[in-house]
């Protein structure tokens, strides 16, 4: 079942330190996701190939070709994340060979899409992977998130574990200068199984 509003492994108290005192404080779950309290007529949905209905999590193989989806019920400015077994985080969404990352409302947008010149192919650690996406009105500044290496197409997240892509995610969302507002961004995840 889909968790509403969900930004994966965001530490509250690193959000709390940024957060106006009239901000309710997130709620952590048991999977270590964090729950963002406040209300947003914005929603985000993401979901793979193989799992339209997002209600099930689907094996993939390794070699497997795997296409995610995403729709907004706003326009909004979409930013995916691959959360790996061994806590790498790979940066699908914005890259430079997908064009922009502004999906128009009720729009359904496929990474890659028909067309692109790259394709998605499974690959190990086997175990669970979490698909997150994160819609925001506004665009929001991965600098410190990942970088472009010289050549690369895809961005490198420069965090090696979960909690660290979870506290600098958060200073992206709530940076000490132009915080987004909670109400500006949501989240949805959407996972899968990898075997070999």
């Amino acid at each position: 079942m889909k968790k509403p509003v969900l930004l994966l492994g965001l530490i509250a108290t690193v959000l709390g330190a940024f957060a106006t005192p009239v901000l309710a404080a997130p709620k952590l779950s048991t999977q270590s996701i964090i729950v963002n309290p406040v209300q947003t007529t914005l929603q985000a949905r993401v979901w793979v190939n193989r799992d339209p209905s997002g209600t099930y999590t689907p094996v993939y193989y390794v070699g497997d070709r795997i296409t995610l989806y995403t729709s907004v019920n706003e326009n909004a400015y979409v930013y995916l994340f691959n959360v790996n077994p061994d806590g790498t985080t790979d940066q699908i969404l914005p890259n430079r060979l997908s064009g922009s990352n502004y999906v128009r409302a009720g729009q359904t947008r496929a990474f890659p899409a028909p067309g692109d010149r790259f394709t998605f192919d499974v690959a190990g650690p086997e175990g669970l992977n979490r698909v997150l996406v994160i819609a925001s009105r506004r665009p929001l500044n991965l600098s410190e998130l990942s970088t472009y290496q010289q050549g690369q197409s895809f961005a490198t997240v420069k965090p090696t574990t979960t909690p660290g892509f979870a506290q600098a995610l958060s200073i992206v969302v709530n940076p000490v200068t132009q915080p987004v507002p909670q109400q500006d961004w949501t989240s949805d995840t959407a996972a899968y199984t990898v075997r070999y």
